[in-house]
């Protein structure tokens, strides 16, 4: 591949330049190389439910098949910046992580078809070039940090979504944490984190992190301080059939966590949005909180007194949910857990007006492929091949 010098100020601000191929294959593969060192870490996905190597790799199929047609059917409506814009930038499912996954998934669902021997690599350009570029422009308009990937943060590996007035806001609602603040922001989120992982299937589609966000001296939050926010979502519109009936027993379905820090707690935010602590018990350490509901389109602050009550009713959502699952068939799971990484487009569809121009079913073609991929050895021994090449750095060969 030539060796190319992008304009990173074109490259990773101006929403209307047209990115060459030299650097989409320039910033893809640096992407791909910290994509590839993070996947090194945990090769095997495991579950007590699910299948995780199957429906990973049907999800990315999927993706690579309708991706495009999807992008297409939004972009009509609404353009990407205009959707990332629109609303809260915080505390929907219209967040960072989704929007990461994309570009993420499909060129990962890519090199699986070619490692199938079904798709040649100079296949379908024109597809490559809508997702990547609906990629961009919305997250131009998201992030804050001026820069397309968390790589190249500063600082490095982080991610902003917030600033202004805000950002001042949640940093002066932040309330001192005593003991008992802290176990009950612990427990409430912990609860929260197991029924978002459970409900997307034991991922973490639904749980999203961004920061550190530095709050400096004038806080009053301590000198070095910083807030990490973390988003977690619930389906509260239908979007997932296997929450029908227990979606209702929730009182509210969007949440951030603002946690306070101090300077001796680092935080990383790695390549798809979820943030590392050192050290790992960081909550114990824990200066200040905030937990807030987004259902209505603006952040409302909870009262601590009220977590113990949505604590409870997350617990008997988690209970029901769990038995649900437990009583379908292993394909069964396998097909609610497939839709659920493939229908990441399901918010975006939902804010541009979308929802009902787009064929939400998955396609034949992958679930056909089901019986093959089931063989869990086989599975893992493709996502290996696929995920951490030992023919190259990146996880994705270049775009032609």
């Amino acid at each position: 591949m030539a060796t190319v010098t992008p304009d990173l100020k074109q490259l990773y601000l101006d929403i209307d330049y047209t990115p060459t191929l030299e650097e989409w294959n320039w910033l893809f593969q640096r992407i791909g190389g910290a994509y590839k060192s993070e996947l090194a870490r945990r090769t095997v996905f495991e579950s007590e439910l699910f299948g995780m190597n199957t429906y990973i790799i049907m999800a990315h199929l999927e993706d690579y098949l309708r991706m495009p047609q999807r992008m297409r059917a939004i972009a009509a409506r609404m353009t990407p910046e205009d959707i990332a814009r629109v609303g809260l930038p915080v505390g929907t499912k219209k967040n960072f992580i989704c929007l990461v996954a994309m570009p993420l998934h499909y060129l990962a669902g890519r090199e699986l078809f070619i490692d199938l021997g079904e798709l040649d690599r100079s296949s379908d350009l024109d597809d490559h070039l809508e997702v990547l570029n609906f990629w961009r422009r919305a997250t131009i308009a998201l992030r804050s940090d001026g820069v397309l990937a968390n790589i190249d943060a500063d600082p490095k590996d982080s991610s902003r979504v917030l600033d202004g007035e805000q950002l001042a806001r949640l940093g002066d609602d932040l309330i001192p944490a005593d003991d008992e603040v802290r176990s009950t922001v612990r427990k409430f989120g912990a609860q929260l984190m197991s029924y978002c992982f459970l409900e997307n299937c034991d991922s973490r589609m639904a749980v999203c992190d961004t920061g550190p966000y530095p709050l400096g001296p004038s806080s009053g939050k301590g000198s070095g301080g910083f807030m990490a926010l973390r988003e977690l979502t619930t389906d509260a519109m239908g979007d997932f059939p296997w929450t029908e009936g227990i979606r209702d027993l929730l009182p509210y379905h969007n949440f951030v966590i603002a946690y306070g820090l101090p300077g001796e707690v680092q935080m990383e935010n790695n390549i798809w949005g979820t943030a590392w602590f050192s050290p790992t018990e960081y909550l114990k350490q824990l200066t200040h909180a905030r937990v807030y509901v987004t259902d209505n389109g603006t952040l409302q602050a909870l009262p601590m007194a009220e977590l113990a009550n949505v604590t409870a009713a997350l617990r008997k959502a988690h209970k029901q949910l769990y038995l649900r699952f437990s009583e379908m068939s292993v394909k069964e799971r396998t097909i609610c857990a497939t839709q659920m990484y493939a229908w990441k487009l399901k918010s975006w569809a939902h804010a541009a007006g979308a929802f009902d121009d787009i064929d939400w079913e998955l396609s034949s073609r992958v679930t056909s492929m089901y019986e093959r991929l089931s063989d869990d050895d086989y599975a893992l021994q493709l996502l290996g091949g696929v995920f951490v090449p030992q023919s190259r750095d990146s996880v994705w060969g270049p775009i032609e």
